[in-house]
């Protein structure tokens, strides 16, 4: 049977610290699934780094784990800390900024 979730343990609690560490200057990142329709990678990131300005082609969703993040969505800046949600939708230019070592789970979801 095909692997769809990887890179962490099976059938057992697990800290989402273990997963990845922040450092200063460096985004870590492990992706747990890469299919189709659907990603989901736990990142971390040391103060001041960031991804984007980029578009996806499907929603993505950020749940903040540790920290504070400045999000870029089109022309709204929000920002997001620890135990917050944001909605970045498919095809607008989106960017995240880590105001200080931040951790976050990524999902994207995509049509088929």
């Amino acid at each position: 049977m095909q692997e769809l979730i990887k890179n962490v343990a099976k059938a057992k609690s697990m800290d989402f610290d273990s997963l990845v560490t922040c450092r200063d200057g460096q985004i870590e990142t492990v992706t747990m699934a890469q299919k189709k329709g659907v990603g989901i990678t736990a990142l971390a990131f040391g103060k001041g780094e960031g991804v984007g300005p980029h578009a996806a082609s499907g929603d993505a969703l950020i749940y903040i784990h540790h920290g504070t993040a400045t999000v870029k969505i089109g022309d709204n800046t929000v920002e997001a800390s620890k135990g917050q949600i944001v909605v970045m939708p498919a095809n607008v230019p989106h960017q995240v900024t880590a105001k200080e070592d931040m951790k976050m789970l990524l999902i994207v979801v995509k049509e088929e």
